[in-house]
Formats: C-alpha cells, structure tokens, sequence
C-alpha cells in the first residue's frame, strides 16, 4: 500500500503534530510505502487566483503533490483546528492539488471521481473539548467527508480527535497526549 501523510500544522517541528507524524508513520507496516509532505515547511502558493477559470502558472511542490495523492492508496490528513476548520495552508494546498483532471472530471452532470478506491484517515487536533464540537457541528470534519472525498471517491477509514490542547493543566496532560498517541499508532498499524 502506497501512505500519504500530510501534516499540515504551519510550525509542524516541535508542536504536537510533530509527534502525531511519528507516531503514525513509525507504526506502518515495513510492507507499505510512505510519503510524508509537511505544508508548513513547503513553499507555495496557497491561493487558487483564477478560480478554475484559468490555471497558474506550474509549481513544483503543487505538481508533485498531485503526483502524490494520485500515488496514494492511503492519505492521512492531520491538523489542528482554528476557528473551527482545518488551517487556511490546508485549505489552500487542496484548493490547488485536488483540481479538476487529477482528483476528478466533470462530464456534464455526470462526475468521474479519480480517487475511487483511496481510503484517507483524519487526524485532528484542537483547544475545544470534544463535546462543544457535536454542539457547533464538525465543519472541519464535513469539509472532507461530504465534499472533497465524497466528490474525489475517497472512502473515509477513521477520524481520530483529540480535543483540549493547550487548555489547562487539567485537560491538556501528559497522559492524555500519550494516549492519543497510542490511538493514533493503532490506526497506522491496521493499515
């Protein structure tokens, strides 16, 4: 099986998400290939400026990011929330990579999704506790299930949360983390 991990945490090298990567990839079978992408250590440009009106001009991270989710049997898409969805770097590198001819084809009402057969896992981090996310709706969530994997083919496999981080002492421990960790390990090993 061919993994793409995005880890998509602007400051990835020394956050929580740092050690999320490594307990997922450490834990995939040897028998798997694994491809890692780190959004925030890329650079590209985040904005789609025509729409799909107009392509841009080529990019290489972009290009080999398609390459990428098109390689893939399996992506992971990890990180954090922020006012309620996926950070705006994420937002953008799909809005560039899962374009119209590489993830998908639209053939007048009839839609021809090119991941067909991809699973993806999510993996999210936030400051709310879990329970408030239920209250005021996973739109983090919904983003990628009902749009993007529902238009692409993806299959959704798990959507592992941790909710939380960098709240009080209370919330936010040592051992909470560490079993968080352990959930996400589980994952990358039944792959």
């Amino acid at each position: 099986m061919n993994i793409l991990y995005v880890n998509s945490h602007p400051q990835a090298k020394g956050s929580f998400h740092e050690a999320i990567e490594k307990a997922f990839v450490d834990h995939i079978s040897p028998e798997h290939e694994v491809k890692v992408l780190r959004l925030g250590d890329a650079t590209f440009d985040p904005i789609l400026r025509h729409g799909y009106a107009k392509r841009m001009k080529p990019d290489s991270y972009i290009e080999e990011s398609q390459e990428l989710v098109t390689w893939a049997d399996h992506i992971v898409f990890a990180f954090p929330v922020w006012w309620g969805d996926a950070p705006a770097l994420m937002k953008g590198w799909i809005d560039r990579v899962f374009t119209p001819g590489v993830t998908y084809h639209v053939e007048g009402i009839k839609i021809h999704k090119l991941l067909r057969g991809t699973s993806a896992d999510i993996i999210v981090t936030q400051r709310g506790l879990r329970p408030l996310a239920w209250v005021f709706g996973n739109h983090h969530i919904g983003i990628f299930t009902h749009n993007l994997f529902a238009l692409c083919g993806i299959k959704k496999r798990r959507i592992i949360t941790i909710g939380g981080i960098g709240l009080t002492s209370q919330f936010d421990t040592p051992k909470r983390r560490a079993h968080f960790l352990e959930r996400v390990a589980r994952a990358a090993s039944s792959l």
